[in-house]
């Protein structure tokens, strides 16, 4: 199946089930119709849409709602699942896309809903009341907002000002951002939240925490190395807003990653 298939939602066509697995991708899709669910099993997805950017490593998984245009792409070796929704079965009730870990109940159920092909599901009265279920479900598992997130900033302002900030790390602090795009604490504090819809406390928050899931997963940094690194002064306390942040703890997480797990 082409990757123009792949990432495709066809609104004629029912809900379905698709696999997918290559050492490389890059593709640009239209705004579809319906909404899909990408499941990263192995490998690393990055995925873009007009608000921010998102990187969805293996064991975690993406909501893109319907009607919006994205790329997404892998540059390892990646594997995963699309389940696609045509039918309306997704009560959506977050902004925007949303990453977060894949549940047991929901590598349970992309795994069992691709014993239907897309035939099969239009024939079945039980894979259209599954996908209902599916979509009813979807939105209760993304409980932690903006994993994996690199906002965009329509003032150009604020761009710089996020630009400078992840080029300095999460150590950074507002009067070096301020000072930098010439502009008051105040303002730039005011103009962020409106733009992003966080504070720059949260923006600072987001950045440690997203920084130390990729020190952990890419680099293999130990979790003490981690916390000093993206700025706390004890592991404990790092184990501790990482497991707020993520849903699990910054071992438990690096765990997951580790290289006997990849071969």
């Amino acid at each position: 199946m082409a990757w123009n298939e792949i990432f495709a939602v066809d609104g004629d066509a029912p809900s379905c089930m698709v696999r997918f697995a290559a050492a490389r991708f890059d593709h640009l899709t239209q705004a579809e119709p319906g909404g899909q669910l990408v499941c990263c099993t192995l490998g690393e997805i990055d995925l873009f849409g007009h608000a921010g950017e998102w990187v969805i490593p293996a064991d975690h998984m993406v909501y893109i709602p319907s009607d919006r245009m994205f790329r997404i792409r892998a540059r390892v070796p990646t594997a995963g699942v699309v389940a696609k929704f045509t039918r309306g079965e997704v009560a959506w009730r977050h902004d925007g896309c949303w990453v977060g870990p894949v549940t047991d109940p929901a590598q349970m159920m992309t795994e069992y809903g691709c014993k239907w092909t897309a035939e099969a599901v239009e024939r079945s009265r039980q894979a259209a009341s599954f996908f209902v279920t599916l979509g009813e479900m979807l939105p209760d598992w993304f409980c932690h907002e903006r994993i994996n997130w690199t906002p965009y900033a329509e003032n150009s302002t604020v761009q710089r000002a996020i630009d400078f900030a992840r080029k300095q790390g999460p150590s950074v602090t507002l009067p070096e951002v301020a000072a930098h795009v010439a502009m008051s604490e105040r303002t730039l504090r005011r103009h962020m939240l409106a733009e992003l819809g966080q504070s720059w406390r949260e923006f600072i928050r987001e950045l440690k925490m997203n920084r130390a899931m990729e020190l952990l997963r890419r680099e293999r940094r130990s979790v003490t190395e981690t916390a000093f690194e993206v700025g706390f002064s004890s592991s404990s306390a790092f184990s501790q807003a990482f497991l707020d942040y993520v849903g699990k703890s910054p071992s438990a997480y690096a765990k997951a990653f580790a290289p006997a797990r990849m071969q």
